[in-house]
């Protein structure tokens, strides 16, 4: 809870107590800060302020002001300010506890834990600051689990990503495996096909025997030659022995 210093003064009448301007615009503010008119408030914080620019109590009630109208940077300032207005240690532990609120507010937690504890260093019997040091570090850890939490789902997922790459790259690598083996096929298969070719060539050009088609006339044609050549074979021969035999008889 934020925390207001008041001017505990009776008034009789502004006509019975005289007040300087400073300490009658501080005690304004405190009226409209009670009323919850914050922005009216403000302005004669701010008033008292120019009057009395030292002034703790100005000075801390202005970063309670902006405090509820929730201007947190502005509250943080102003308690930084008032704790080093005053040699107070309870007015110090009050600004303390009140610039902790502020950080808490702000999400900055580390500051804010760090303003309790020197709070309650100045009053160690304050339970209310007890009690917000002990929620701010509730909320510390909880926030250091959460980004626990996120750090092992974002190391999960980089190391799903690097498996995926690598899963990604083997079917890469198979693939032009396959692809390399089957264009090996192919051309295998070419050049057989080639080789084949060429060896029918090669037949032909050696003039091996090719099956000759003819009508049976032909061949009957084909088969007199073959005897009418053979006849002629045997006359001649038989002539060349007569003559053999002639020759010999003379020589006798």
């Amino acid at each position: 809870m934020v925390r207001l210093v008041y001017i505990l003064t009776f008034m009789a009448s502004l006509s019975q107590i005289a007040f300087s301007q400073g300490q009658l615009e501080l005690y304004r503010g405190n009226q409209a800060f009670t009323d919850g008119e914050l922005d009216e408030a403000k302005s004669h914080y701010e008033k008292s302020l120019s009057q009395n620019p030292g002034s703790f109590e100005g000075t801390y009630n202005l970063g309670s002001s902006n405090y509820r109208n929730e201007s947190f940077e502005d509250a943080i300032s102003q308690y930084q300010e008032a704790a080093s207005q005053t040699e107070d240690d309870g007015l110090r532990a009050k600004a303390l506890h009140n610039l902790g609120n502020a950080y808490l507010q702000g999400q900055k937690l580390d500051e804010s834990i760090k303003a309790y504890k020197q709070a309650l260093r100045l009053n160690p019997s304050d339970n209310e600051t007890r009690y917000n040091l002990a929620y701010a570090l509730k909320l510390k850890k909880e926030q250091e689990q959460q980004e626990q939490d996120q750090d092992q789902d974002q190391e999960k997922e980089d190391q799903q990503d690097q498996q995926d790459k690598e899963d990604q790259e083997k079917q890469e690598e198979q693939q032009e495996k396959e692809d390399e083996k089957k264009e090996e096929q192919e051309q295998n298969k070419d050049g057989e096909g080639e080789e084949n070719e060429g060896e029918k060539e090669e037949q032909e050009q050696k003039g091996e025997p090719k099956p000759l088609e003819l009508t049976p006339r032909e061949a009957e044609q084909m088969l007199d030659a073959a005897r009418n050549e053979d006849q002629k074979i045997q006359m001649k021969l038989k002539k060349q022995q007569k003559a053999k035999n002639k020759n010999i008889d003379k020589d006798w």
